[in-house]
């Protein structure tokens, strides 16, 4: 089926047609092996809009969906933690994925100056799938990996209940956000996510790198083996993937939701109580937010109101700035009030702190 990524679009369910976007004009590699998913910011094998529309894709062209996962390159972030908390979730994901049948890829550059196999992988596949991800350096390698790649590219939301690409424009308040929006969460919070599963045997295929095999995996002695910053040790109580991220949630959900409205802002209070402490896996999208939301929702009370208002406006919010931002990290994105502070308050005295 030599289709365009936007017909491909167009023939999805409603619920993952709306999250979908071309990032390619092409029509579908003829030859292609395998539908491809690029993972990064969805590392689980639940509730994801993106496997879901490899897998749907996959299912009717009778192709097998390939999941693939790298780490290294010249990420300014690049440390013992960073890369730690990201093996141990990619550990739980692709664990997740090969019991539903679903080959998956995980590779790490030591060094972060080889080439990816991505590239190579691109021109094999027969549709690819990435994840909608605003915030830089993605944008940008998206865009160069989709124009590199011979089959059609389209990128889906994981991230946000409302799809980004469904917000009118960019918002600079909250309440304008708000206000905007309110009837669509209430009508999109509760509904539960319809899992797909693969009608293909699991990609078998050869491979022109050899991936790194996680179960197992001494993440310790990995890391030490890469040229990162190895001055920023991993957080004992704080391990990457779903499984970890979802005992803290459904500890904090008993403990700590029906007082989050008072003691959210108390630095002293010892969690579960005050904070969440789920944002790095709502980030790295280990965990679903779609299920936070839905049962946030379902115990109530003003400790779920506001943590609902924090994670739908708030954290939403910010996907809203970076979607519709050329770039998110320049400070002309500010609002005009702000740039105008800024300025007026540019040669105030400053104590000098040593």
């Amino acid at each position: 089926m030599n289709a365009t990524a936007d017909e491909l679009i167009r023939s999805l369910p409603a619920a993952l047609a709306e999250r979908s976007r071309s990032l390619s004009s092409g029509p579908a590699a003829p030859a292609g092996e395998f539908v491809l998913y690029w993972m990064h910011h969805a590392v689980r094998g639940h509730e994801n809009p993106a496997l879901d529309v490899a897998l749907t894709l996959g299912n009717r062209q009778r192709l097998p969906v390939l999941v693939y996962q790298g780490l290294g390159g010249r990420h300014p972030y690049n440390n013992d933690r960073h890369h730690t908390f990201i093996l141990q979730g990619a550990r739980d994901a692709h664990g997740e994925l090969e019991k539903l049948g679903v080959r998956t890829l995980f590779h790490l550059d030591p060094t972060g100056r080889k080439p990816s196999p991505l590239q190579e992988l691109l021109t094999r596949a027969a549709v690819v799938v990435f994840e909608d991800f605003p915030a830089p350096p993605f944008p940008a390698w998206a865009r160069a990996s989709a124009q590199r790649s011979p089959a059609p590219v389209i990128a889906v939301d994981c991230a946000c209940i409302v799809p980004m690409q469904r917000q009118p424009r960019l918002f600079q308040r909250a309440f304008e956000f708000r206000r905007h929006n309110q009837s669509e969460f209430k009508r999109r919070v509760p509904l539960t996510w319809k899992a797909i599963e693969p009608a293909v045997p699991a990609f078998d295929g050869s491979l022109n790198f050899a991936p790194l095999a996680l179960d197992g995996a001494d993440f310790d002695q990995v890391c030490a083996n890469c040229e990162i910053d190895h001055s920023i040790p991993p957080v004992a109580h704080t391990p990457g993937g779903s499984l970890a991220g979802y005992r803290r949630w459904e500890r904090f959900l008993r403990e700590g939701l029906e007082r989050y409205a008072r003691e959210r802002n108390d630095a002293a209070i010892v969690w579960p109580r005050g904070v969440s402490r789920l944002s790095p896996y709502l980030h790295h999208g280990q965990i679903s937010p779609f299920r936070i939301a839905r049962e946030a929702l379902q115990a109530g009370g003003d400790g779920a109101d506001k943590f609902l208002d924090e994670l739908l406006i708030w954290r939403e919010l910010a996907f809203n700035l970076c979607f519709f931002t050329t770039d998110p990290e320049s400070l002309e994105v500010l609002p005009d009030w702000a740039q105008e502070t800024l300025r007026a308050h540019a040669s105030d005295p400053r104590p000098m702190q040593i």
